[in-house]
């Protein structure tokens, strides 16, 4: 519980503030959660690095990824994005998975 309650605040206070809306401004129109997480993590690398320290075992890419998806879900509507649908996509290390694809309005 403490882990989660931290890694709320971390994921909250990385993506928070102008980082996600400078992320998605780079972006095409159309966007995979995995295209944000690509770019957020070439754009702000300790950031990432960051939030995956809170999950250092095997689990913290997806673990952080989830969280991610979570972040842009509740705050949609505050950043100009709407759901438009799920489907399989490349993820890092060339593992395949269910990704939600969001678009800009």
């Amino acid at each position: 519980m403490h882990n989660e309650i931290l890694m709320n605040s971390i994921v909250n206070d990385k993506l928070g503030g102008l980082y996600t809306k400078k992320i998605i401004s780079k972006l095409n129109d159309e966007f995979s959660l995995y295209d944000f997480i690509l770019k957020f993590s070439e754009e702000y690398e300790s950031e990432y690095i960051e939030m995956l320290f809170v999950y250092k075992g095997k689990e913290a890419f997806k673990t952080v990824n989830e969280q991610i998806a979570s972040y842009l879900n509740a705050n949609k509507d505050s950043l100009g994005i709407e759901n438009i649908d799920r489907t399989e996509s490349e993820i890092i290390f060339r593992s395949t998975v269910e990704a939600e694809f969001w678009k800009k309005k």
